[in-house]
């Protein structure tokens, strides 16, 4: 339930906003991990935000929302008539507006239904009351609600839960500002090239792999992990070939040689151990086509996270990975290649990974859906 009241004096565009549930944080469930999310980013938005609980407390972040425990509050769906009649009550005041954030409906569930009978106050849990804005969290639940109260709520009324990729991920502080940075949880496929730069790295096809995947129409990231090669000193120069490649592609904002991130007095590398490991998960295909390779690492690495590998077909490649991985031959030249990324990228798991990313980010729903219905009229 998310209840917003409208103070006196209070600007259109910051409401203050009540979110009442039974329990919350550090009470573990769904309900109440969606509670605190939103109170997060509205609160971060500048929403004044008061979380309405029977039972949890302490919130993990103290000052991301003002907390009132109120013992009374502890019952929830049909356990709590009370509550419901005096919702219904305060519905009716012009100086409040109140969200019903629908999960659940009672009359619906066989386990609940014995408990429900005719009348009031049960008839209030299946009655839409015309000062309540109803949110389902799915299509399903708006359907069973129509055809539960035979009302005419529209689709917009719908908003889904939501998902915080990095927190779900567990990124450090480096791999979490280089996915701001780059907007790479925003990116409709992340290529990740965890390699050092040098000219048997072949990244030429792995640039231009990248430029096929945007003329597709994704949005596209490719991530070069390494430095240049410390034992040749035409590697600088192997640089800046490929910074030209990248300029005449037009991917200035969608390769990104990570080591010119690195710190320039400490000489540290951007890239270590931990952060390598946040890109890994952080990516939908390891793109590796080099011209020769004694070993592949970054194959063997890319397989404990579980991420497509596109490669070239050469022999150490076929020797670690000799089922799994996509193989390349190299007389297939960069075209053969990127068909081959484009090919990867369009597997099941990374389409649902794609759809996810897209439509499930919580700052994306608050952004779009939940920010707007609280400063509406």
């Amino acid at each position: 339930m998310a209840l917003k009241r409208q103070s006196r004096g209070a600007t259109p565009r910051a409401p203050r906003v009540g979110l009442l549930h039974y329990t919350c944080p550090p009470v573990i469930g769904g309900v109440e991990t969606i509670l605190y999310e939103q109170a997060v980013r509205l609160s971060k938005r500048g929403f004044p935000v008061t979380i309405l609980s029977g039972r949890g407390g302490p919130l993990p972040d103290p000052k991301a929302a003002r907390l009132v425990i109120i013992p009374e509050l502890e019952l929830t769906l049909h356990f709590n008539l009370p509550l419901t009649a005096a919702l219904w009550t305060l519905a009716d005041s012009a100086r409040v507006r109140m969200i019903s954030w629908v999960h659940d409906i009672s009359w619906l569930n066989p386990i609940y239904r014995p408990w429900l009978h005719e009348g009031e106050p049960w008839e209030l849990l299946r009655r839409q009351h015309p000062r309540i804005t109803p949110i389902f969290v799915s299509s399903q639940r708006l359907d069973q609600w129509r055809e539960l109260t035979g009302t005419t709520v529209g689709a917009t009324h719908v908003i889904p839960n939501g998902i915080d990729p990095a927190a779900l991920l567990q990124l450090g502080d480096k791999a979490t500002a280089l996915a701001g940075r780059f907007g790479l949880l925003g990116a409709d496929t992340v290529m990740l090239a965890p390699v050092r730069i040098t000219k048997r790295k072949n990244l030429e096809w792995a640039i231009e792999a990248a430029a096929g995947v945007r003329d597709a129409g994704r949005r596209v990231q490719l991530l070069v992990t390494g430095p240049p090669g410390p034992h040749n000193p035409r590697s600088l120069e192997y640089v800046a070939d490929l910074k030209r490649l990248i300029e005449r592609l037009g991917l200035r904002d969608s390769v990104h040689l990570l080591f010119e991130e690195s710190p320039v007095l400490t000489g540290e590398y951007a890239i270590d151990a931990a952060t390598l490991s946040d890109l890994y998960m952080l990516s939908d295909v390891v793109v590796l086509p080099s011209g020769s390779e004694g070993f592949g690492l970054p194959l063997a690495e890319a397989a404990i996270f579980r991420v497509p590998v596109v490669c070239t077909d050469l022999p150490a490649f076929r020797e670690l990975a000799p089922d799994g991985a996509t193989f390349v031959p190299i007389a297939a030249g960069s075209s053969g290649f990127t068909a081959a990324v484009l090919t990867a990228i369009e597997s099941p798991p990374a389409r649902l990974r794609r759809h996810v990313m897209r439509t499930l980010s919580w700052d994306r729903i608050i952004t779009e859906r939940i920010e707007p219905l609280l400063s509406s009229s």
